[in-house]
């Protein structure tokens, strides 16, 4: 996979924490944005997206990047929380306790590219 640039905007009331499966770390406070940067040699980066509430884990969700495959999905609970949106390459996607979403074609994510998600409250 290319060179990836992954931003993120949380517009929801609660913290938001990113763990990337190659290490890096973001966080973006309610109301505030944050951006990742992956390079040629990230091949296979999935991150998990986890919402917090006075220091509590409340949601988690993951965004997944790879040449042969990427998605998100904005977490799930018994009550809807948290929505999201955004492109990856220019390809829309959108859900509100939807649970994974595949992007499509599969490889879209190969050559690298921009990903962006803004995350809301439901």
């Amino acid at each position: 996979m290319g060179p990836v640039t992954f931003t993120i905007h949380n517009q929801t009331k609660y913290e938001l924490r990113v763990q990337s499966s190659n290490g890096a770390t973001a966080e973006a406070a309610s109301g505030a944005s944050t951006s990742l940067g992956f390079g040629s040699n990230d091949t296979n980066i999935t991150n998990a997206m986890r919402w917090y509430r006075d220091g509590i884990c409340v949601l988690q969700g993951s965004v997944a990047l790879s040449a042969g495959g990427s998605g998100a999905d904005d977490g799930w609970t018994s009550s809807n929380i948290i929505c999201m949106s955004g492109e990856m390459n220019g390809e829309p996607f959108s859900g509100c306790n939807e649970g994974w979403i595949e992007m499509q074609p599969y490889n879209l994510m190969a050559n690298g590219g921009e990903v962006s998600v803004t995350y809301t409250n439901a």
